[in-house]
């Protein structure tokens, strides 16, 4: 009888010596994250009238959504933090109906982590945030509802399939594709191949953690430092130097003229696939830092070096050619890379994403380009 207690006796010491090993990695690695591990807009200085905790946070929030990645790239539903609230579908913003209701007109907003929000203070600084905002002080006499369906990292592989299989479930009256840097960016062998977007086991494990067990850091933390460790710890290193210390192009000549034929076939079958269905389908190329003339800031500039300069902007204008024919298929095409060319100010803090300012004045520009489309509607 004495050995089976000490047996239980050994096993509780086990217990607790293991919680208090996990509970100290746990806190050295909070401790690692707070102070060494900024995002690149805390780094960029791009809120200034924040606090360094605040802004840590909006970055937390951020990295820690659960999401799968795949060609069935989805959000886990149900994820609630201080700035970011993935809602009941898997979208950022406030819970919806999959019916829906009679006197709504519904806008999805679809594309990667600029749309979704990265770097946004709240779901409503988004551009589909602002956009929602601009819709209920326009007058218009019918319930505007807009939806942000961005995804960190979507492109046009998982949209188009989103689209076609998920959104058109929602009844949309309009979806609103906004597109750019990914499409341009994305490995050329990963962009032509379905079937490197299997879900990797370890993400479905880090999966697990984020969205069942939220509060322990363990996981993401530690395989944040061994990227850190890998990457040789630079988060302003956004393309890898060539032989010669200069920065490679962040979008990429090569492949560039067949990558922008390609973006071209599927978002027209995106578009084709709404007239089929009745929704009308806006796409936006979207700016990004080099593109257009925007008078650069320091920063900026400085940046826009991690980029490749110049040749990258020159490279993403080559992509822009996608464009041209759009409009035989989708009821509005736009491109928008000079919608910053007056703006002195500091937009972006890396390639694309930009603070609430940027936001707003994208959402701006694409409610100048959906009013009147809502209102033919209407007619």
């Amino acid at each position: 009888m004495s050995v089976q207690v000490s047996y239980k006796k050994q096993l509780v010491l086990g217990i607790v010596i293991l919680v208090i090993i996990l509970s100290a990695v746990e806190g050295l690695l909070r401790i690692d994250d707070y102070y060494n591990s900024p995002c690149i807009f805390i780094t960029s200085n791009i809120y200034p009238e924040l606090d360094y905790g605040t802004q840590k946070q909006i970055c937390n929030d951020y990295r820690d959504r659960a999401y799968l990645t795949g060609i069935n790239l989805h959000y886990i539903p149900n994820q609630h933090t201080s700035t970011v609230n993935i809602n009941n579908f898997g979208m950022r913003g406030s819970d919806i109906t999959q019916d829906k209701p009679n006197d709504v007109y519904r806008i999805f907003l679809i594309g990667g982590s600029t749309l979704y929000g990265s770097g946004s203070t709240s779901d409503t600084t988004t551009i589909p945030g602002f956009l929602q905002e601009r819709f209920i002080n326009s007058g218009i006499n019918q319930k505007i509802q807009v939806i942000n369906a961005g995804i960190e990292g979507s492109s046009s592989l998982e949209e188009v399939p989103r689209i076609k299989n998920d959104l058109v479930n929602f009844d949309p009256d309009m979806i609103v594709i906004y597109h750019g840097t990914n499409d341009g960016h994305l490995d050329w062998e990963r962009y032509t191949n379905f079937d490197s977007f299997a879900t990797p086991f370890s993400k479905k494990v880090l999966v697990f953690f984020q969205a069942y067990l939220p509060e322990y850091k363990t996981p993401v933390l530690a395989l944040y430092v061994i990227n850190k460790i890998t990457t040789g710890g630079s988060e302003h290193s956004v393309v890898p130097t060539n032989d010669s210390g200069i920065y490679e192009p962040y979008f990429k000549l090569e492949n560039m003229v067949e990558r922008s034929a390609l973006w071209h076939d599927r978002i027209k079958g995106a578009c084709e696939f709404g007239n089929e269905e009745g929704f009308k389908t806006v796409v936006l190329l979207q700016p990004v830092l080099g593109s257009g003339n925007k008078p650069l800031t320091e920063y900026e500039q400085n940046f826009l070096i991690t980029l490749g300069g110049e040749e990258s902007g020159k490279n993403y204008d080559t992509f822009a050619n996608g464009l041209v024919g759009l409009d035989n298929s989708c009821h509005t095409v736009k491109d928008l890379r000079n919608i910053f060319d007056n703006v002195p100010e500091v937009v972006y803090f890396d390639n694309a994403h930009m603070a609430d300012y940027g936001n707003n004045i994208v959402s701006e520009n694409i409610f100048e380009i959906l009013k009147p489309i809502v209102l033919e509607g209407n007619d």
